[in-house]
């Protein structure tokens, strides 16, 4: 009965994910059910209470997420407000929770978007999609990361051409664009 998340990070089963703590407090395994059952009037019921999980949105959450991408596609347009919206707390006990493998330095960040975190943990469709959808890959963490800079540390070519792209359409626009 492991947790719904199949990506590598989304692998260990927590029974406490089950509990629910608070009454917007995202039960995670149920979430992960409702993105794999597609069951998006329950979803809406946790965006029209802000629900999050550990100080993490519903879309940060969907954003990781193996097949999280057509949450993001659904509901990006429906709550624009919430897509860039930025996490209250450090990353340290929801990577401990989904065992996600991350720099101490980035474990005590916070102010975390859902385009970040899809970036560092997500499916490249969730990445495009949150662009597409006007996510602001400039906004930064509590330390000054942004998204860009966490695509520059993935090791996943697509992930990183959303961001060289419009260095190259600087390049093409302005000749060499020495500032970024």
């Amino acid at each position: 009965s492991d947790i719904a998340f199949h990506h590598p990070f989304w692998k260990r089963s927590d029974r406490s994910c089950f509990t629910k703590m608070a009454d917007n407090e995202i039960p995670l395994a149920e979430f992960a059910d409702m993105i794999e059952k597609k069951d998006a009037e329950e979803i809406r019921s946790l965006l029209e209470n802000d629900s999050k999980f550990q100080g993490f949105s519903v879309l940060m959450i969907a954003a990781m997420h193996t097949n999280g991408t057509w949450v993001l596609e659904r509901f990006a347009k429906e709550y624009p407000q919430k897509v860039d919206q930025r996490s209250t707390r450090e990353l340290s006990k929801l990577a401990e929770t989904l065992s996600l493998d991350v720099d101490a330095d980035i474990l005590t960040d916070k102010y975390f978007t859902p385009l970040m975190l899809a970036v560092m943990f997500g499916p490249p469709a969730s990445v495009k999609t949150l662009l597409e959808n006007g996510a602001q890959p400039e906004l930064q963490t509590n330390r000054g990361f942004t998204a860009k800079m966490f695509a520059s540390c993935r090791n996943d070519e697509s992930i990183k051409s959303y961001f060289s792209r419009k260095r190259e359409y600087c390049d093409a626009y302005w000749g060499s664009c020495t500032m970024m």
